[in-house]
């Protein structure tokens, strides 16, 4: 009898893993669906951003900026480093901190890190890692705040450094998620096709307009860089808990076939010790 008990507590707990999984699941699908809408949006403000500051630097190329030309004499590097929020993310963090460690050693005198992201703040604190700036609250509803922080520090900054980098796991596809390293610093839009801008009026000064454009231009690349790591841990988180789901329905079909073999064997048992019982 202690041993169906038994059973019959391990059973009710898996069934509890089971629904605390798929209710996971759910929300981290709801979550990327919702992430998903909105990325075309975020990538049509970006590329049109990109092409006006392509076009703009057109007309000022010995424009001396410190977000767009990176300065030679610096040695120290700085590294964003853009982790997951929560956990339940299979091997998403495990990958992350092995290309930090491959690409961005944490002991490297010359390397200063920001943290963005609960996992990424407590993987520093392991590394005995003090970052300049740590965001623990990386959200859908927090991006917009943590993006003008990264760009305001950025370009306080820019000076002191040789090169930002910003690190993180991207979507491949819905299944399949790597860790990357994309350069901030210096700013460089993508090489495309301008068009003059000779004819436009100049209300402000170029270098004034030009500056400012590239603000924009680096707070844009950031959102976009957030918002695609922020999805790719939800698809991450989605998929680690679907296998757990299906894992927990498959141990709690074979617990369940096991219990009732157990229990028709007592029952049996009990039956054919009854019936003896009359015999005599």
């Amino acid at each position: 009898m202690s041993q169906l008990i038994h059973m019959r507590q391990r059973i009710g707990a898996v069934t509890t893993i089971k629904k605390i999984t798929h209710a996971t699941r759910l929300v981290a699908m709801s979550t990327h669906a919702r992430l998903a809408r909105q990325e075309p949006f975020m990538a049509h403000y970006k590329d049109e951003l990109s092409l006006l500051f392509a076009r703009l630097l057109e007309q000022r190329s010995d424009l001396e900026c410190a977000i767009v030309h990176c300065l030679p004499t610096a040695t120290q590097s700085l590294i964003i480093l853009v982790g997951a929020q929560k956990g339940f993310c299979g091997t998403l963090n495990i990958a992350l901190f092995k290309y930090i460690e491959n690409h961005f050693s944490t002991k490297n005198p010359h390397n200063t890190f920001i943290a963005i992201g609960k996992k990424v703040h407590d993987y520093l604190n392991t590394q005995a890692v003090k970052p300049l700036i740590s965001c623990n609250n990386l959200a859908s509803s927090t991006i917009s705040g943590i993006t003008t922080l990264l760009t305001d520090t950025i370009i306080e900054h820019a000076h002191e450094y040789k090169e930002i980098v910003l690190v993180g796991t991207y979507p491949r596809t819905f299944f399949n998620q790597k860790p990357q390293h994309t350069i901030l610093l210096p700013l460089t839009p993508p090489q495309q096709g301008t068009n003059a801008l000779e004819n436009y009026y100049w209300i402000e000064e170029k270098d004034t307009l030009i500056k400012r454009v590239s603000t924009m231009y680096l707070q844009a690349v950031l959102e976009s860089l957030l918002f695609s790591a922020l999805t790719a841990e939800q698809a991450a988180r989605f998929h680690s808990m679907d296998n757990a789901t299906r894992n927990a329905q498959d141990l709690l079909e074979t617990m369940q076939r096991d219990y009732n073999k157990l229990r028709q064997t007592k029952i049996t048992k009990e039956l054919i010790e009854l019936s003896g019982s009359f015999q005599k």
